[in-house]
């Protein structure tokens, strides 16, 4: 199973548990789909991880300086997603030690 690495907190998780953000010719987006061409991060589900990425992170990886416009969209993106501290790494939640209390 592929894997990859979420800029905002830094854990490598399966491709399937991350969303995909691409850089086009249009525009930074969104990839549902994983498919789309163009320069490729991946982002946990939560919106801590989204926060920490539009800090600068995502700058880095999509090598591109993110417009306004294009930040605006992700940011109504982000304030969808579930507020969390920080997502179970994989080895947590294979030993049932999600939580850290």
């Amino acid at each position: 199973m592929p894997q990859r690495t979420c800029i905002g907190c830094r854990t490598t998780l399966a491709k399937k548990e991350l969303v995909r953000v691409v850089r086009t010719p249009e525009g930074v987006m969104i990839d549902p789909t994983g498919k789309m061409a163009g320069r490729g991060a991946y982002i946990h589900k939560i919106h801590s991880c989204w926060e920490q990425a539009l800090k600068g992170p995502i700058n880095h990886a999509l090598r591109v300086e993110i417009t306004a416009v294009d930040r605006q969209r992700l940011q109504d993106y982000t304030d969808r997603l579930p507020k969390g501290e920080n997502p179970t790494s994989p080895e947590e939640s294979l030993n049932g030690k999600g939580n850290k209390d």
